[in-house]
């Protein structure tokens, strides 16, 4: 049993570092892109990765928590609520290709691959975040319960998307400016614009999730096989 909880445990970190190497990847082309350029345009793209990164971090701790002892059911909710929260800053870095429309013509290459690093690193923490909150839920009650509360968070990840790209809103904005943003999140529920967009991302969301969870229980399930 105590072996079966180590290779669970190197496991669970080694996921962690290969993100932390994609993440790594991104960070040394937009250093080098200062180097080459002494332009710091780009420098925005530190604090979105930071961001990124916030929701899987706190729910890995959260997991390992839970894991541990059992969490008070109204403190996990408010877990739960926080790491949505902060969610939506996962999957928002792929927005910030539309930054390609002022790069020169003789960056564009490297500019493109350089975000859409930053862009997979986004998505790729999101999925995984994502991930452990469906083995929180499933653990708790059951897989329908968890695949719906993925649903359902995927659906007001889309609508928090829009709201930080269009609206220019920030997750602490709930404790800093809670009536502006009720009233943003009213005239927003009204725009088509948001209504397209948010099923756009939810449905790529739940798309990739469902085909990053797919490959992952058949990686957690194949058979080992011995070699001699």
């Amino acid at each position: 049993m105590e072996i079966k909880k180590l290779s669970t445990y190197l496991q669970s970190n080694q996921k962690i570092a290969l993100l932390a190497v994609v993440s790594s990847s991104a960070m040394a082309l937009l250093v080098f892109r200062f180097a080459g350029t002494q332009n710091l345009g780009f420098l925005f793209m530190v604090w979105n990765l930071f961001l990124a990164w916030v929701p899987l971090v706190f729910i890995k701790w959260v997991w390992e928590q839970e894991k541990a002892r059992r969490t008070p059911f109204i403190l996990l909710l408010i877990y739960l609520v926080i790491w949505l929260l902060f969610f939506p800053n996962a999957p928002y870095v792929v927005t910030d290709i539309k930054h390609l429309r002022g790069v020169s013509e003789n960056m564009i290459w490297y500019d493109t691959l350089m975000l859409f690093l930053f862009a997979a690193s986004g998505f790729l923490t999101g999925l995984y975040s994502i991930r452990i909150v469906h083995r929180i839920i499933s653990r708790r009650r059951n897989q329908l319960l968890a695949w719906l509360a993925i649903g359902g968070s995927m659906i007001l990840s889309g609508f928090g998307i829009f709201l930080g790209r269009y609206g220019r809103w920030n997750s602490w904005d709930v404790l800093t400016q809670p009536g502006a943003l009720v009233r943003g999140i009213y005239h927003s529920m009204q725009d088509p614009l948001a209504i397209k967009h948010t099923l756009a991302f939810s449905f790529v969301l739940m798309l990739l999730y469902f085909a990053f969870h797919f490959f992952a229980e058949l990686k957690e399930h194949e058979p080992s096989h011995k070699y001699s």
